[in-house]
């Protein structure tokens, strides 16, 4: 007889079987041969390595970068309830059950939040102790910290998403990931002070902890929600892999029914040529296409993040490589762009869609880097030299944007 438990670790092996068998579909034994297996023996070897000696490189690394670090990993993740949507036909005319089933998906996140803290920890811990001046005890409380600290911020997201919707969702989630910022420096910075602060600190924290896992166990009707978010977490890795080989991967459609750029698709361009026709569709379709934008803004703000914690004077060569990085996101929504269906009607010639990529990446490019280039400013506090250097910035971006595009 199938009990609520059962059904329950059922999916739970389903959806690791599934994973494995997406992982073994990219991953076959000459990808492992001379990829996976390599890597794997290169990386044990290193780690090894710095337990016998710390690397000259973490000298450029401030203790910043660390709360960097921790921040982008508790952020990262989401909190799954394995409900489906054929349980709307059986289990949700069971209370009972679907309200187990929500415990039981929480508790299954807690302990994997526990796990994936382990492994990170583990692989921080000889250049926490070597090199940063942590204790044992205070690697063990960090540990604590952060496994507190990605249980609330998986929680705390899930319940913004459900009561905010749009771009007021995606400003509160942006406050909280900067007090997310601040708070983790600052309790770094008091764990290896040994102050009696921190210690209150985790503690509330996990007064936190315990009242988003009660509401969020008690929460009703956010069924259809909670379908949603699981099919997305579930096929996250096979979209990635599709993409990645080359195929087109449906987007879903629009929830807003007007977008909130271009809504009247005005022209960008006065001049009317096939180029300046497919940098028009790019940028309309990624700029009303608000996952992108919010992953973009993710990532100039994670981008601001890091060159806030590191010294002034590498803010101009964080630059350069964080505006590479922009640079080649903008690329894959480009290859996204290019393989819709609509747009592949068209016989585009090669050398329009050269000059169309290279100039629709470095458009939509420049905003992020102009952004980074004020931030670098800000903390070097040469704003002569900003101004200086803001077409240098416009000529690097379009470089940047270029090299990309031939080499593609």
């Amino acid at each position: 007889m199938i009990t609520v438990t059962r059904l329950f670790f059922q999916r739970i092996t389903a959806d690791w079987n599934y994973q494995y068998q997406v992982w073994r579909t990219g991953v076959d034994w000459i990808v492992a041969l001379y990829i996976v297996i390599p890597f794997s023996a290169g990386f044990i070897y290193y780690y090894l390595s710095w337990w016998r000696a710390v690397p000259g490189w973490l000298d450029y690394i401030p203790l910043n970068a660390l709360s960097a670090i921790i921040v982008i990993f508790a952020w990262s993740g989401t909190i799954r309830i394995f409900v489906e949507g054929a349980d709307q036909l059986f289990l949700l005319q069971r209370k009972v059950w679907i309200s187990r089933i929500i415990k039981y998906s929480l508790v299954y996140a807690v302990v994997y939040n526990l796990v994936v803290t382990l492994v990170l920890l583990t692989i921080l811990v000889p250049l926490l102790l070597l090199h940063y001046g942590f204790s044992l005890l205070g690697v063990v409380w960090l540990t604590v910290l952060v496994f507190l600290l990605k249980n609330c911020l998986g929680l705390g997201k899930q319940l913004v998403e459900l009561r905010f919707k749009g771009w007021a969702k995606r400003i509160v989630k942006l406050i909280i990931f900067l007090v997310t910022g601040v708070y983790v420096s600052q309790s770094v910075a008091l764990l290896l002070s040994f102050n009696g602060l921190f210690y209150l600190s985790i503690l509330i924290l996990l007064i936190i902890l315990s009242k988003l896992l009660y509401k969020r166990a008690k929460l009703k009707g956010i069924f259809f929600e909670d379908v949603a978010r699981e099919e997305t977490a579930k096929l996250r890795l096979a979209k990635y892999m599709l993409q990645n080989a080359g195929t087109y991967v449906k987007r879903p459609r629009f929830s807003r029914k007007r977008p909130l750029l271009f809504r009247s698709s005005n022209l960008l361009f006065k001049k009317r040529n096939p180029v300046n026709a497919l940098v028009e569709m790019c940028l309309k379709y990624e700029l009303r296409n608000e996952k992108d934008v919010e992953f973009y803004l993710k990532m100039v703000g994670v981008s601001i993040l890091a060159i806030l914690v590191f010294p002034p004077d590498y803010g101009w060569l964080l630059w350069i490589v964080f505006s590479i990085m922009i640079s080649n996101v903008v690329w894959l929504f480009w290859q996204e762009v290019i393989k819709d269906p609509f747009i592949s009607l068209f016989p585009w010639l090669p050398e329009s869609k050269i000059a169309a990529m290279s100039k629709a990446i470095f458009l939509m490019a420049l905003p992020g880097q102009l952004i980074l280039g004020v931030v670098v400013a800000a903390k070097t506090q040469s704003w002569f030299g900003a101004l200086v250097m803001v077409p240098f910035i416009v000529l690097i971006g379009y470089y940047i944007a270029k090299k990309i595009s031939l080499k593609s």
